[in-house]
């Protein structure tokens, strides 16, 4: 169990480095935001177009998070408020999932696990406020990285994951110079808030099996399967990170170059771990393991930098791209202490850094009234293997195509409406539990994110 519970935090917190941030919270769908658990949905406007705008986007507060240069470029005051429904579906399929050979090597029993994903709900608010002619002033509440799975109690993958929830909450007041007429600078600090939740089942009739011998266990009725404990960690951590970055402008604003940066952000994350232990099984507490315990982990949420451009072509057309790299390989390895005699576990994750591109179209009506906008983008996935992907974050790379609206209800006042639909390559895993038990299948995912939100200006 020691292994066990090491493991699933540790496959939590694979997520992270990035995961353990994640590896404490609850809240959003697991593959339907970004690759990995970033959340790329800090626009309505700009997931209209994929997001390939977001570098040089002056129109809405998200500025304050993608690039806070551009807040320099805001007159008087603008509110944004949006929020998001992501109904993801993600479906594993079984293929050979099976124990240990040390145990039996019989297959897993259970269901295959249905539809693991659950709707949510993701809100962000941001509020740009001009100071002077050349400098401005914002502040964003946001959630830059999440996820949510839930199956059921007795599916095949029970000994690995049940319910797997992260959340964070990133305050992120920012400020902007303009040092010439093109050429604007800004930076941010952030305060960002981590929580999860982790549970999964513990097979105590292999872990007897493995530890004291089939014959002996078997006459305490602890067989493979057959005497199911569980386990749930929590835990929250508080992080700090700052963001910078560059805007300059060329041709009287028709094109426009933009560039940031968002550090990384460390958490020293401390939860506790709850276990429930079969009655059969209470022998297997003693020397303190499968007890409840204080446990601690150090995580590190990963950096990034995103560079593009946008171009005018014409009074009603604009095109714009970009390119956004993700800092996914400082999560290799997991290491979970634990207060109790439980030893320390090291969980080898091997995520690799990741790229994601976009481009996107806007088509302005003549009286600028309404704007449509589309977008494409890929988007990698940092699990390097079926071997290193968890069922507690199935990710794969993905696909999105967007379409967007935007409506001036009045000068000052304009709504933003957007849907994406997220097309995702059936993906394998073949991963390994704490006991040596096999989740060997594949998984089939899709995403659907809309959105709405208002800019206020005033």
């Amino acid at each position: 169990m020691l292994k066990k519970i090491r493991i699933i935090v540790g496959r939590n917190h694979g997520c992270a480095r990035a995961l353990l941030l994640g590896s404490w919270l609850a809240f959003y769908p697991v593959s339907v935001l970004s690759a990995g658990i970033a959340v790329m949905e800090q626009s309505v406007k700009e997931l209209g177009q994929a997001f390939s705008g977001a570098p040089t986007n002056t129109e809405d507060g998200s500025m304050v998070f993608f690039n806070p240069a551009a807040m320099s470029q805001v007159r008087g005051r603008l509110l944004s408020m949006a929020g998001y429904v992501i109904a993801p579906s993600i479906t594993f399929h079984n293929q050979a999932s099976q124990l240990t050979p040390l145990v039996s090597g019989a297959p897993l029993t259970g269901h295959h696990g249905g539809d693991s994903s659950k709707i949510a709900f993701i809100p962000n608010v941001y509020y740009v406020h001009e100071l002077t002619d050349r400098i401005a002033i914002g502040i964003g509440f946001n959630t830059p990285f999440g996820m949510k799975n839930s199956y059921p109690s007795d599916w095949q993958g029970r000994y690995q994951a049940l319910d797997s929830e992260i959340m964070t909450l990133n305050f992120n007041p920012s400020v902007s110079f303009k040092i010439t007429e093109k050429f604007s600078v800004g930076a941010g600090f952030n305060v960002q808030y981590l929580h999860t939740r982790l549970t999964n089942a513990i097979d105590f009739g292999s872990i007897c099996s493995l530890q004291v011998g089939a014959a002996a266990c078997a006459s305490q009725g602890l067989l493979p399967q057959a005497a199911d404990g569980h386990n749930a960690l929590k835990g929250d951590s508080v992080g700090f990170g700052y963001n910078i970055g560059a805007l300059y402008s060329f041709n009287d604003n028709n094109t426009r170059l933009g560039a940031s940066y968002r550090s990384r952000v460390s958490h020293d994350i401390h939860g506790h771990s709850n276990f429930s232990v079969p009655g059969n099984a209470v022998l297997m507490t003693r020397g303190g393991q499968f007890v409840d315990t204080d446990a601690r982990t150090s995580a590190t949420l990963p950096d990034t930098v995103l560079f593009g451009l946008s171009h005018r072509v014409s009074p009603r057309w604009m095109v714009s791209a970009d390119a956004l790299w993700t800092h996914w390989s400082l999560i290799r390895e997991l290491r979970t202490d634990f207060s109790s005699a439980q030893r320390d576990d090291i969980l080898d994750l091997k995520w690799r850094d990741t790229w994601r591109y976009a481009v996107g179209i806007n088509y302005s009506s003549e009286s600028n009234k309404w704007i449509v906008r589309t977008g494409f983008a890929y988007d990698q996935t940092p699990v390097s293997s079926a071997q290193h992907r968890s069922p507690r974050i199935p990710d794969a790379s993905r696909y999105w195509l967007t379409v967007g609206l935007t409506y001036a209800v009045f000068k000052n006042v304009h709504l933003h409406a957007a849907y994406a639909h997220l097309f995702m390559p059936d993906t394998g895993i073949d991963h390994r539990g704490a006991t040596g038990d096999r989740l060997v299948g594949h998984y089939t995912e899709q995403i659907n994110i809309g959105g709405l939100q208002m800019d206020w200006r005033f």
